[in-house]
């Protein structure tokens, strides 16, 4: 009985927007619009932090041991460092490999360095968290890092850390500002929408609540219609975003060589029901508020 009922009123929903094709349209598309912006944005972004990472912006803390450090002093060091972060490489660099090492990116003016008397480089320890860490727990590793015995300086690369920080909040927020203002938008229009479906069939409402129709009853069909274009608009949504993975990443990373060797983000199974999942409630909002207004009246 149940099941009859839901069919019934899912199928009014679905002849409803048959009888007002227009509005239905620009309702599904505005809401295939915001969820197509705010999904893009947020891959956007993780190609963006996969993107750093390949050009090495991995974080890493350096650990400047003190000059008199032995090496059998420092490799115990990097056990004990090990040992504490397992979820690190790390790796001990002796006075004469920092010194070779600083040769090298000398290139042409290594000659400045045969007038040294003695090295002046002390020995480190390289330490690179796996993954891509949060600015924050770089941080606190590092401040445990810098109790360590031996251990002169901790540098991680505080003010580029900083400024990423800083780049990805201000990201975030300019994301989540503009999603919730397209998103609003859709509620404006699918409320719209549904308030003249509403109005186009008033006579009929009223005389449904004459026999005995429950405000829920009138107000059942509204609602599934206003969650089929929200269902509808996700829909269009991850197709456009299938395609664009499909046919417009890969010509954006052969255009561009320094991309190339960046795997763009997949959409998962879960990032689909979700957008699905956010299209409907967008729908059933706008629909609600919609009705509610009118029953008010």
């Amino acid at each position: 009985m149940i099941a009859h009922v839901a069919w019934r009123l899912s199928r009014r929903a679905a002849v409803n927007l048959w009888r007002a094709p227009l509005p239905s349209l620009v309702s599904v598309l505005t809401i295939a619009l915001a969820l197509f912006l705010g999904m893009s944005f947020a891959i956007g972004l993780a190609f963006a932090r996969s993107l750093l990472v390949s050009w090495g912006a991995q974080a890493s803390i350096t650990l400047y041991l003190d000059p008199a450090t032995t090496d059998d002093q420092a490799r115990a060091l990097l056990a004990r460092v090990l040992e504490s972060e397992p979820d690190a490489d790390a790796v001990y660099v002796d006075r004469a490999q920092a010194l070779r090492r600083l040769r090298v990116d000398l290139g042409d003016l290594a000659g400045a360095l045969d007038g040294l008397a003695q090295n002046p480089l002390p020995p480190t320890i390289e330490v690179t968290p796996r993954g891509s860490p949060e600015p924050a727990v770089v941080r606190v590793i590092a401040a445990q890092l810098q109790r360590l015995p031996q251990v002169a300086q901790v540098d991680y690369g505080r003010e580029w850390l900083d400024k990423l920080t800083a780049l990805g909040r201000s990201l975030r927020g300019f994301g989540l500002g503009s999603l919730i203002a397209v998103l609003g938008a859709a509620l404006l229009v699918v409320a719209n929408t549904i308030r003249l479906a509403v109005y186009a069939r008033r006579d009929e409402i009223e005389i449904m609540k004459l026999v005995g129709a429950t405000d829920g009853y009138v107000r059942m069909p509204f609602l599934l219609e206003g969650a089929l274009q929200g269902l509808l608009g996700a829909g269009l949504a991850l197709g456009s975003l299938a395609a664009a993975d499909r046919w417009f990443l890969p010509r954006v990373q052969q255009a561009f060589v320094f991309a190339s060797g960046v795997a763009a983000p997949q959409i998962l199974l879960s990032h689909a029901l979700l957008l699905l999942g956010i299209g409907a409630l967008v729908g059933l909002f706008g629909s609600w508020l919609a009705v509610a207004r009118f029953l008010r009246t």
